[in-house]
């Protein structure tokens, strides 16, 4: 309930101030500490730092996840969980699905 109360503070959880924005790989692993943890799941970025103090199996787990796709981790323990719901206010946005060009060559 905790969770539920903070994450409908009206607080910017994302740190975007609203706004969502394609995510490349390059940039979800720079999120990948404590103070600033990005995680994806099924195609989707959240910025879970918000979510740290919250989580029943504490930051170690979350940090396991950090700045990478954390799908599989996240399966093989919280396949029933609602993520979406819970994690809507921490929406940073969707992986890029455009290859990486240098530059146009």
């Amino acid at each position: 309930m905790d969770w539920i109360r903070f994450a409908k503070s009206g607080k910017d959880l994302t740190g975007l101030r609203g706004r969502l924005i394609e995510v490349t790989p390059e940039e979800l692993q720079m999120h990948n500490t404590r103070e600033d943890c990005w995680t994806c799941i099924r195609g989707l970025v959240y910025n879970v730092t918000p979510y740290m103090d919250f989580h029943p199996g504490g930051e170690e787990e979350l940090m396991r996840a950090a700045g990478i796709d954390g799908t599989d981790l996240f399966d093989q323990v919280h396949r029933w969980v609602n993520y979406e719901s819970m994690l809507k206010e921490c929406l940073v946005g969707r992986m890029s699905t455009k290859p990486i060009t240098n530059n146009g060559i």
